[in-house]
C-alpha cells in the first residue's frame, strides 16, 4: 500500500478550505459579472481537454515497460491508481463545466432561490484549480518511474539477469 504523504494531505486540506470559503466568499461576485465565469469556462475546457490526452496516452497498455507478466501486472495496477486519479479530476473539471452552464440558466432566468448553486461551482472551480498545480508534478513522477523501470530492464538485458 502506498504511503500518502503529509505534504499531499496538506494540499488537499488547504484545497478543500479554500474551495469552500472561495464559493462562500465570491460565489455572488462570480454570479453577477459574466467575464469570470467565460475564463473559467476556457480554462476548464483546456485543463479537461489537456488532462483527457494526457490519460490517454498514459493510460495505452503499450506504454508499459517489457518485461515479466508479472511485473507487468504491477506496473498496471499502479498506473491503474494513478489514472484513477486523473479520471477524478477530470470528471470534477466536467462537473464544474456542468455547474457553469446551470448557474447561468439559473441567473438569466432569475431563479432566486437556487442562486446557491453558483456558489458550489465557484468552490469547485477554486478547488479544481488548485488540484491542477499537482498535475505537473504527478506527470513527472510517472514519467520518472516509467523510465526508471525501462532503464533497469535494459540494465538486465545487457548483464544477463
Amino acid at each position: 500500500m502506498r504511503k500518502i504523504s503529509k505534504r499531499r494531505i496538506a494540499f488537499i486540506a488547504v484545497t478543500v478550505i479554500a474551495s469552500v470559503a472561495g464559493g462562500y466568499f465570491f460565489g455572488d461576485a462570480i454570479r453577477a459579472a459574466e467575464k469570470p465565469n467565460e475564463y473559467i469556462a476556457v480554462v476548464f475546457s483546456i485543463l479537461a481537454a489537456s488532462l483527457f490526452a494526457v490519460v490517454s496516452i498514459v493510460g495505452d497498455p503499450g506504454m508499459l515497460p517489457s518485461g515479466s507478466t508479472s511485473a507487468a501486472w504491477v506496473n498496471a495496477r499502479d498506473l491503474q491508481k494513478q489514472l484513477h486519479r486523473f479520471n477524478g479530476l477530470f470528471f470534477l473539471y466536467l462537473i464544474t463545466l456542468g455547474l457553469l452552464v446551470v448557474s447561468e440558466v439559473i441567473e438569466s432566468s432569475k431563479w432566486e432561490k437556487w442562486y446557491w448553486v453558483t456558489d458550489v461551482y465557484a468552490g469547485l472551480a477554486i478547488g479544481g484549480f488548485l488540484l491542477s498545480f499537482a498535475l505537473p508534478f504527478d506527470f513527472m513522477a510517472l514519467q520518472r518511474r516509467r523510465l526508471e523501470q525501462e532503464i533497469e530492464m535494459r540494465s538486465r538485458g545487457r548483464t544477463g539477469q
